[in-house]
């Protein structure tokens, strides 16, 4: 249990308060509420707070400079922002302003109360060394971590700032590599470089991996009475004293940090761990702007390139999918629509070029506009023609019924425009549509080369359904039996012939949809 310490909450909404109360009373913390900010500093006049868990976005002011405000009082209050946004410049400026934690909204109660006793631990570390009168400049520190734009960057002014404060001959930062799902050594000082690259150590391996699990600092001392047990772990003869210290954020441990000092008669205290503890905390705070700039830059990304095939809205929904396959590749049960202008050559022959392109993107962006409607994936457009693919990467519960759906009002549009243009040369009376619809097994991924790659599918209905297109008359759309056998129920089709499409090996049955 928890005595003696106080923890105020600070946020309009009363279920938020009465959240940290449910979840911080019975652990034996005191709890006050205040409702403004303005409340929140006048309860503050008259009692000393550890902890303020504050909402960044209050009525009265916000968040972050109302925790500046109480601190004039209690310098050495602690703080924690409760906010529904994760912006660089809130990061920077909670972390400015003396913050240890942000927490997401909705508040949640193990993620509250890991971070309120997290948070604890930094109070009472900093009580600590305020006495011992050796804490960096919180200010200073996280200045220089924040400046930081790569993550080597933060490794080494972690090392500088460690070897700044604490006497040492050697430090190693390690940090977990998710695919080998072992320690690293990311950074180092004071440790052969080639010994360095080569270490692996796995979680619950030797004292850096068993501390790794364990989630908690230990200190090392030889000369201790009462010897920790990972001591007879301690191989190097040499090393008087270490520290092995967890680097943890909110959620789980992601690294180490091992100092040691060979100088004999050396011991380590409370106190380095929490100059660790402080110097750690800034260089996470640095690592998770930085992991968050690239996430965001990343998803950019992905979204830039999806809507490139799909509307914004599925775009969205797949670049925040961890499982999408944008790098490689899966053989899916798909749907194909395929869709082919029919006579296209007489409009090459008797329309000028820059004529024949509006045509094209007039047809092209109502044609995208359909599929995206139908949640379906443009795969490409090819001249006169383009292909459509539903069932991914987005998975959709009614495939061929959605192609089909897409597929007639595609034709209806197609016929509008082509009205519309014929008004203006009557070529246009000559033109059509052709429309193929194939279900089968195919590959989607990308497919190319190292210079040019293009996420497509491959397979033989893709082939099937551009045949189909290329021998529909105008007008026409003309399905696979798999699409047929999806479709049946709901529309009405025509009666099917076995016909050898060009290139296929053997006949297929044909189905036509009516009109």
């Amino acid at each position: 249990m928890v005595k003696n310490r106080t923890v105020i909450v600070i946020d309009n909404e009363v279920l938020a308060a009465d959240l940290c109360r449910k979840m911080l009373l019975p652990l034996g913390y005191s709890v006050v509420c205040a409702f403004s900010g303005e409340q929140g500093i006048d309860l503050a006049k008259n009692k000393r707070f550890d902890i303020a868990i504050i909402s960044d976005r209050l009525h009265d002011m916000p968040g972050v400079e109302l925790f500046s405000l109480l601190r004039q009082k209690n310098p050495v209050m602690s703080g924690i922002l409760v906010t529904d946004q994760t912006s660089v410049e809130l990061v920077v400026n909670a972390m400015n302003s003396g913050f240890q934690r942000l927490l997401q909204k909705p508040l949640k109660g193990p993620p509250l109360i890991a971070a309120v006793q997290d948070t604890l631990e930094i109070v009472e570390l900093h009580e600590e060394n305020i006495r011992m009168n050796t804490l960096l400049p919180l200010y200073e520190l996280g200045e220089k971590f924040m400046k930081a734009e790569k993550e080597t960057e933060v490794y080494q002014e972690l090392l500088a700032a460690i070897r700044q404060e604490i006497d040492v001959t050697s430090v190693s930062i390690m940090m977990f590599d998710q695919d080998e799902e072992v320690l690293r050594i990311v950074a180092s000082f004071g440790i052969d470089p080639e010994i360095a690259s080569r270490v692996r150590i796995k979680p619950g391996e030797k004292i850096a991996g068993k501390v790794f699990k364990l989630k908690k600092p230990v200190i090392l001392n030889r000369n201790e009475k009462n010897p920790d047990q990972f001591l007879k772990l301690l191989k190097r003869s040499e090393i008087a004293a270490s520290i092995c210290f967890p680097m943890r954020n909110t959620e789980k441990v992601i690294g180490m940090v091992n100092i040691a000092q060979t100088r004999e008669n050396t011991v380590f205290s409370s106190g380095d761990i929490e100059m660790l503890s402080v110097i750690v905390k800034q260089s996470l705070m640095a690592l998770e702007k930085i992991w968050s700039i690239k996430k965001r830059e990343e998803t950019c990304r992905v979204t830039a390139l999806l809507e490139q095939y799909v509307s914004p809205e599925i775009s969205e929904i797949l670049a925040d999918k961890k499982d999408f396959p944008q790098d490689s590749g899966k053989v899916l049960e798909l749907t194909v629509l395929f869709a082919d202008i029919r006579k296209f050559t007489l409009l090459v022959q008797r329309l000028p070029p820059a004529k024949l392109r509006i045509f094209l993107n007039e047809f092209f962006e109502l044609f995208a506009e359909i599929v995206f409607s139908f949640r379906g994936m443009l795969d490409k457009f090819m001249g006169d023609a383009a292909l459509v693919i539903f069932g991914a990467p987005l998975e959709i519960d009614t495939p061929s019924l959605s192609a089909v759906s897409a597929a007639e009002q595609i034709m209806r549009e197609f016929e509008v425009l082509r009205c519309l243009w014929t008004k203006k040369n009557s070529v246009f009376k000559e033109i059509g549509l052709g429309i193929g619809v194939s279900r089968g097994p195919m590959f989607l991924g990308n497919v190319g080369s190292v210079r040019r790659l293009d996420y497509t599918v491959i397979g033989t209905d893709v082939n099937i359904a551009q045949r189909l297109a290329s021998e529909t008359a105008s007008g026409q759309i003309l399905l696979t039996e798999r699409v047929y056998n999806d479709i049946k129920k709901t529309y009405k089709i025509n009666s099917g012939e076995k016909k050898l499409l060009r290139g296929m090996d053997s006949e297929i049955m044909i189905y036509s949809l009516t009109r």
